[in-house]
């Protein structure tokens, strides 16, 4: 009798952890459907908005000098860190340090390793700008229609499915038209460089 109903409570088991195995994939199915949600209104074609692009920045690039001689035992960064004012980016020898100016994206290394650096010696270049900027250009007689503190949606051209929102900064007069410089967050998921598009209301 002990051999049968010990069998029969095994099968249970085996039978409950099937259903709650399916129904933990529908559930993640579902939660991972509901995450997703509609394609961004940035992508819909729309009669009240116009979509303009340009390149990812950061207000121009300066170089990071080195303030003492020594060589370099450490090197903390690569291309395309953030880091604050401050922040240590490379280790000499006898604990000096060459250290971020101020706020923004690191460039490349133009150093190595057990390089010995005279003051003025670059180590790097840094972004004028703590945060990304992509400057757009507006034909003279353009339908858009926008105002400096503006919020707007911006995405990368090669990532349309990833929006986020920008800020309009005051826009300057060209020949022909005025450029606008959108402001994103530094952690927004953009790269310099890269080509994006953003929305504007007519």
């Amino acid at each position: 009798m002990k051999k049968p109903l010990l069998v029969a409570i095994v099968l249970l088991l085996i039978g409950v952890a099937m259903i709650g195995r399916r129904w933990w994939w529908k559930s993640t199915d579902e939660v991972a459907a509901l995450a997703a949600g509609p394609p961004p209104a940035a992508l819909i074609p729309d009669s009240t908005t116009v979509v303009l692009s340009g390149r990812i920045g950061a207000g121009g690039t300066e170089p990071v000098l080195a303030k003492k001689p020594g060589r370099i035992r450490s090197i903390y960064f690569d291309a395309g860190k953030y880091v604050r004012r401050g922040t240590i980016i490379a280790k000499l020898a006898d604990y000096n340090f060459v250290i971020a100016p101020h706020d923004g994206f690191l460039g490349e290394r133009q150093i190595a390793l057990g390089e010995y650096v005279k003051p003025g010696t670059v180590v790097t270049s840094i972004t004028k700008r703590g945060c990304l900027l992509l400057p757009v250009a507006v034909p003279a007689g353009s339908p858009a229609r926008v105002q400096p503190g503006d919020s707007v949606r911006v995405w990368a051209t090669s990532r349309p499915t990833r929006v986020v929102t920008g800020v309009v900064a005051p826009a300057k007069d060209t020949t022909g038209g005025i450029t606008l410089e959108i402001q994103l967050a530094s952690r927004a998921p953009l790269h310099l460089g890269e080509a994006a598009s953003v929305q504007l209301k007519r």
